[in-house]
């Protein structure tokens, strides 16, 4: 096996880094020579918000990490056996129905919060009587449905989900009223 001198070696090791560092292809140079002012434009503004994110296109393509953003999730259940309807697809229709609305109560108690009304009777240093009721009042908007799942031969599983823009948006416009 031949020797490389060292300066070959070097140059073997040295190119690729500052290829690496070299401004990657810009969107304005990718146009074609009949792009109308619009498309002229959005490549402009691509290649402005490289600048600013301090990368380029082309070396930053495998690089970016996405982050999904972070849902809340619902999930309800519903029988079937205990729903309304004349046929049995009715009724499995119906439960998911159900499933779906236990799924958005779910999501409201998670957004809007739960209030909770509690009393304790004690009679002689004994307690008697303990009574908790929770309620939750809400809006959901935006829900999106992940996923209905049969679960055994009588009930299904709904889950629903928002995301954190969704989220930021319901409370906001709740406290506007």
């Amino acid at each position: 096996m031949p020797v490389r001198p060292p300066s070959v070696r070097l140059a073997g090791l040295v190119l690729p880094m500052l290829a690496a560092c070299a401004p990657g292809p810009r969107a304005v140079d990718a146009l074609p020579a009949d792009a109308g002012p619009r498309v002229a434009e959005l490549a402009r503004m691509k290649d402005a918000n490289d600048r600013l994110d301090g990368r380029s296109a082309g070396r930053s393509a495998g690089l970016i990490a996405v982050t999904p953003k972070p849902l809340v999730t619902g999930i309800g259940f519903a029988a079937v056996a205990g729903q309304p309807g004349h046929t049995l697809n009715e009724r499995r229709l119906m439960a998911i129905r159900a499933a779906k609305i236990e799924a958005m109560r779910d999501l409201a108690e998670q957004v809007h919060g739960l209030r909770l009304d509690a009393r304790t009777t004690v009679r002689d240093a004994v307690a008697v009587d303990d009574q908790i009721a929770g309620a939750v009042a809400g809006t959901i908007r935006g829900a999106r449905l992940v996923r209905v799942t049969p679960k055994g031969s009588d009930s299904y599983e709904v889950e629903l989900a928002l995301d954190a823009d969704a989220v930021g948006y319901i409370v906001k416009a709740a406290q506007l009223r």
